[in-house]
């Protein structure tokens, strides 16, 4: 297999995002695996109208990781507003999907690692910051090994009754990296 390259998406980009994310997050591929959250959530992960308006913010963009001319990887990227006074510079890493058939040898790590130095050029961000489901504990171990550390933050997961949880005694947890 070849290198990813990387672009931003376009709107022209949503569905197939879309599509991506629903597989990674919520296939029948991944039912099972640590990268699937399937067994907390049913119904969808996200919507072509939520992914259209990420995508026309100023302050996102949704990251794609295409390998052998299709798109195989993508991460949504939002700058943060900063402190006053403070010297961190935040951005947000979120909606982290790989094709269930790319998981595996290295190229979620290669693909972090580019978001970590595109947060950089484009807001200045110091600071990578994510939220993870707190059951997820072998994903938060994946990102523990990539330099992630929980902050103590927690948050209460959205729930609504379109959300399709399993279950409700979950809650997001805040992780974050210095990544310049």
């Amino acid at each position: 297999m070849s290198d990813p390259s990387y672009r931003y998406a376009r709107q022209a980009d949503a569905p197939a995002l879309v599509t991506l994310i629903e597989r990674a997050y919520r296939g029948p591929e991944t039912a099972g695996s640590w990268a699937s959250e399937a067994h907390l959530l049913k119904g969808p992960r996200t919507s072509l109208d939520e992914v259209l308006g990420l995508i026309a913010r100023e302050d996102s963009r949704f990251l794609i990781a295409e390998r052998d001319g299709k798109v195989a990887g993508c991460c949504l990227l939002q700058g943060l507003s900063q402190s006053a006074g403070s010297n961190i510079n935040a951005a947000y890493f979120g909606m982290f999907a790989l094709d269930p058939g790319v998981q595996g040898g290295g190229f979620g790590k290669q693909v972090i690692a580019e978001a970590e130095r595109r947060v950089n050029d484009l807001w200045g961000a110091n600071v990578m910051v994510m939220t993870v489901i707190n059951l997820r504990t072998e994903l938060i171990g994946w990102y523990e090994r990539r330099g992630y550390q929980q902050t103590g933050a927690t948050t209460p997961f959205p729930f609504s009754d379109t959300s399709g949880e399993t279950t409700r005694d979950f809650h997001l947890v805040e992780m974050r990296k210095r990544v310049a």
